[in-house]
Formats: C-alpha cells, structure tokens, sequence
C-alpha cells in the first residue's frame, strides 16, 4: 500500500548573505545626523539669546543710590 502525503513539503528559504552598508548610505546619516545638530545648536542659542531681558541686561551694577545722592 503506498500513501501519498497531502502536507506540502517545507524547503528552507534561500538565505541571502548580509549586507554591508555601503558608504554612500552611512555618509547621507553622517551628514543628516550633523544638519540636525547644527539646528538644534542654532535654536537653542537663538532661544538662550531670546530669553535675556533687555532691561535687566542693560541696568549694569551701578547702585541708584549714588546717582540720587549727585541730584541735590
């Protein structure tokens, strides 16, 4: 008596080799990695520079005090 499977037989998949990545690819991240951290320096120093209040900035450390006393 000879039977015949139904179940489909299973072969293994070819596999492929990995790939190493190619240059090109890891300078186009270089270079996208450094665009992103030239902005990111920009808008926090733009952000820093914004966040200073001009009057403060400009009073200095002279003490009200002796300029009151020369109006006599």
């Amino acid at each position: 008596m000879s039977t015949q499977s139904t179940a489909p037989e299973i072969l293994p998949e070819p596999q492929l080799p990995p790939r190493l990545t190619s240059v090109s690819w890891a300078l186009r991240r270089l270079g996208l990695l450094l665009l992103m951290l030239f902005v990111m320096v920009v808008v926090l120093g733009w952000l820093f520079y914004a966040g200073i209040d001009p009057d403060e900035a400009s009073a200095g450390t002279s003490a009200p005090s002796t300029q009151a006393a020369t109006h006599d």
